[in-house]
């Protein structure tokens, strides 16, 4: 059986060269890779090492993720996903130390904030209050379809379990790019009383030229709350809207939740003789509760008001058949007392 000869000295060094030459090419794409992945690399070193750091070392990689620049934003708002509150506030330093080093016209800035709108829905409870905070520099950019996007996070930050979070949809509805006080309204019904508070201490006044997102009803419903800081904002709002005391007085029977209660409305409304009742019998007359609808049928036909027309729709169609009796009754002696 023939051998193979043997490598003499001469052809092993030979053959080594062809190894290396053929192996140049695959070490020179890893060294070309590594030097093009370097900043990712170091990007992603960072913010492991941030997860992993004690709350007082975390500053530190906060630090050197805003030093590498723009490689590090969607490594940023990744980490906005955390459920970690203090990597969120690290990673929400670190962005706007980042963004505020960019000159205000600055094409990074607009690319940050597309990002951040788009990466918004994906954070988690800490990580959106973190977002909120940076909100300002996401708007910072004037861009219409960005501010339409931050509605929708603040719309959805409103109905947050966190208090903290629905506290900071509220101040960020605020903000004229936003402009978006109606998606806080439900918040003034917030089993929190410090939501509410701050929900109708927001949604009170009426800034001049523009249209309350809250009507008068629903300032009126607040001077029932359980908590008298509510109560109090809520009559200083009606008050900033123009309202007499005697709106506010008569306004706090209508919206009283007890049926006993507003049908006290109809006695102070009998005595009241300077002011048109008619508006507020209207609105009883389509009160939840059957004896203040009567009531108010009766008290609409004793002032002769102009309610004739409601009176006969309330004859044909109140679901209660004692009320379109009695409806029917007062409209056919308002005709004849003509």
């Amino acid at each position: 059986m023939s051998q193979s000869p043997a490598l003499t000295p001469s052809t092993r060094p030979r053959r080594i060269v062809r190894i290396l030459r053929a192996c140049l090419p695959v070490l020179m794409l890893v060294i070309v890779a590594g030097i093009w992945q370097r900043e990712r690399l170091w990007v992603w070193y960072c913010a492991e090492r941030l997860e992993r750091a004690a709350d007082d070392r975390r500053s530190e990689w906060a630090d050197k993720l805003a030093d590498a620049g723009e490689p590090a934003v969607p490594t940023l708002l990744v980490l906005l996903r955390h459920d970690n509150p203090g990597v969120c506030t690290s990673s929400k330093t670190a962005l706007a130390k980042m963004v505020e080093s960019w000159p205000k016209d600055d094409e990074r800035r607009t690319a940050f904030a597309r990002n951040f709108v788009e990466e918004e829905p994906r954070f988690s409870t800490p990580g959106r209050s973190a977002a909120l905070d940076l909100l300002p520099l996401v708007l910072s950019t004037n861009d219409r379809n960005i501010a339409l996007q931050a509605k929708k996070m603040v719309a959805s930050a409103a109905k947050s379990e966190s208090v903290e979070v629905r506290i900071q949809a509220i101040a960020a509805a605020l903000r004229p790019e936003v402009d978006c006080l109606e998606e806080i309204a439900p918040l003034l019904q917030d089993p929190d009383v410090e939501v509410r508070r701050v929900a109708v201490l927001a949604l009170g006044p009426v800034r001049d030229g523009s249209q309350p997102a809250v009507n008068d009803d629903g300032l009126l419903r607040c001077l029932h709350d359980s908590d008298s800081e509510v109560r109090r904002l809520a009559e200083m709002g009606l008050r900033s809207r123009g309202r007499s005391p005697r709106d506010i007085r008569l306004g706090r029977r209508y919206a009283a939740p007890e049926p006993a209660e507003r049908q006290k409305l109809l006695i102070d409304l009998a005595y009241e003789e300077e002011l048109d009742v008619s508006v507020w019998l209207e609105r009883l007359t389509t009160d939840a509760d059957p004896a203040v609808r009567a009531g108010a049928a009766r008290l609409a036909a004793e002032r002769k008001t102009n309610l004739g027309g409601r009176l006969e729709q309330m004859g044909r169609s109140d679901p209660d058949a004692t009320v379109r009796q009695i409806a029917e009754y007062y409209r056919r002696k308002m005709l004849t007392s003509r």
